[in-house]
């Protein structure tokens, strides 16, 4: 099987150190055989769409591909939710799947099914490997490029006859507005304010955005870009906030919105601003609908210093966005123990220097809130997609990428039990991973809606919510925590040898108010 040794080597040789799947008995496993020669790990995984997100978060921490692999048909099956997810969040991956060679007879065809069909929403390009390529590194560089997501490639027995490849159109630099129109609209300007997407993530603007001195709003997977702890943070930006939301405050005030890269599947409604708004991004305005921006700068986002030295040069808002964090503040911290005084002290004890991994739920609303992240690679989430349960592989993919701080994940009752099996990879390698359930028995956001239309909350009860006897039973040590000593002391007691769970338990209805006024 030279082609798979072939490719095992081209894997290696791009820097691959670990990967992800469930194996099959074929050119699977004789793939990773030869990958374990070259020095690349496995990680058995529990389930494949664990896999593809674990994949995932190395692609997203490292800007380089992840790579997972499967077993044909129903194994690839398996691995389309972390696949979707990762496809939603722009995550980079090469999915690597055993599978039929084109054109073989259907008799000859166990438990097939077309994936190409399967993949045809998700993958932005599919691949068979064959001895005249692609390569593996032009299936990374396609899985990379703008805008990121995943890359597929079947492997056989034998080679395929050919390159043949199945792909989603490529991605093409939009021309867009003069930069020199822009530079003018920003000059003229009284009161801009910036919202950076993740496009300002992976051209690494987080510099220039640290030395403004006037409003910078995030979308909430661009978390970071701007360093939070700064006085020119003005916090998440979702087109949704409520009255005590600074986006609320200072939105109104603004003259000009200055877009980089926001895109319309970052935020939680698009709709025109109140103000012109100019737009910067490679791609033009192809994947930012709705917004109707005035002007917009595509082609190669580089030689942008003029345009990000006219920002340097306005200064306004800072004392907006403090006095509306103080009213978020108060209203978040005005109880004695809710989810903002968990995330609080936690990132306290750790002097933020610890990475946030957000999974979904009610509590997604307080977390992007309350807790300030410094710089992009400390924080992963489903911040585009929205993809409940993703928080415990993400935070395992996470904690491998890097063991050198913790990693903690915050996830809900509707999210844990999906991919809780793969708790038992972050006992095995002693990963200093914290896993924080923040309980309140329910569905929370799906219960907001029941008692908005005055339905049955059955539907949206979660029964036993309790995972003490689950975690323990994976050998992973774990507490109830009910107030701030007890959090405060289970955090001191950690020595980070190995993964801990905190089970956070909350009153149901205190808990459904607590997102009141913010969103």
């Amino acid at each position: 099987m030279k082609h798979l040794t072939n490719l095992a080597r081209q894997i290696a040789a791009r820097g691959t150190k670990h990967v992800f799947g469930i194996p099959g008995s074929g050119p699977s496993l004789h793939l990773l055989n030869e990958l374990e020669q070259l020095g690349v790990r496995f990680h058995l995984t529990h389930f494949e769409g664990s896999a593809a997100l674990m994949a995932g978060a190395f692609g997203k921490l490292s800007h380089q591909s992840g790579v997972a692999v499967s077993i044909k048909g129903p194994g690839l099956t398996n691995m389309l939710p972390g696949l979707a997810a990762c496809c939603l969040d722009a995550f980079p991956v090469v999915s690597i799947s055993e599978a039929y060679l084109p054109g073989t007879p259907p008799e000859s065809c166990h438990k097939r099914i077309a994936h190409d069909k399967l993949l045809a929403g998700i993958a932005k390009a599919q691949a068979d490997l064959s001895d005249t390529g692609p390569d593996f590194e032009s299936l990374c560089q396609r899985a990379e490029s703008e805008v990121p997501g995943v890359v597929h490639l079947n492997i056989a027995a034998s080679p395929a006859d050919g390159t043949i490849s199945r792909s989603s159109p490529q991605e093409t630099f939009a021309k867009g507005t003069d930069l020199e129109r822009v530079i003018t609209l920003i000059q003229k300007s009284s009161t801009p304010v910036v919202i950076a997407g993740t496009l300002a993530v992976r051209q690494n603007w987080c510099d220039y955005l640290n030395r403004l001195t006037l409003p910078v709003f995030s979308t909430a997977a661009a978390k970071g870009v701007v360093n939070e702890s700064l006085p020119q943070a003005a916090g998440v930006f979702t087109a949704v906030g409520g009255p005590l939301a600074p986006e609320t405050a200072i939105m109104p005030q603004a003259d000009l919105v200055v877009s980089l890269g926001l895109r319309h599947n970052e935020v939680l409604a698009v709709r025109p601003f109140d103000c012109p708004a100019v737009h910067i991004d490679p791609l033009g305005e192809d994947q930012s609908f709705g917004f109707k921006f005035g002007s917009t700068v595509g082609g190669t986002p580089s030689r942008l210093d003029p345009l990000f030295e006219s920002l340097a040069q306005k200064a306004w808002g800072l004392d907006l966005i403090e006095t509306a964090v103080e009213k978020l503040n108060a209203r978040m911290f005005e109880s004695s123990f809710l989810p903002a005084q968990v995330f609080a002290g936690i990132a306290r004890h750790y002097k933020r220097e610890a990475r946030l991994v957000l999974d979904t739920g009610n509590f997604c609303t307080i977390g992007e809130h309350a807790w300030q992240v410094s710089r992009p690679d400390l924080y992963l989430a489903a911040g585009q997609g929205r993809y409940m349960g993703v928080g415990i592989p993400l935070g395992v993919g996470a904690a491998l990428y890097d063991p050198r701080i913790p990693t903690i994940v915050f996830t809900g009752d509707g999210g844990i039990g999906m991919f809780i099996s793969e708790m038992k990879l972050a006992a095995q390698h002693n990963l200093p991973l914290l896993i924080v359930l923040l309980s309140d028995g329910f569905l929370g956001t799906i219960r907001a809606a029941s008692l908005t239309k005055g339905y049955s909350q059955q539907p949206t009860a979660i029964d036993r919510p309790s995972w003490l006897k689950t975690m323990e039973g994976l050998g992973i040590g774990g507490q109830r925590i009910h107030n701030s000593d007890e959090l405060t002391a289970a955090l001191e007691g950690w020595n980070r040898n190995g993964p801990l769970y905190l089970e956070v338990p909350f009153e149901a209805d205190e808990y459904q108010r607590m997102t009141d006024g913010i969103r």
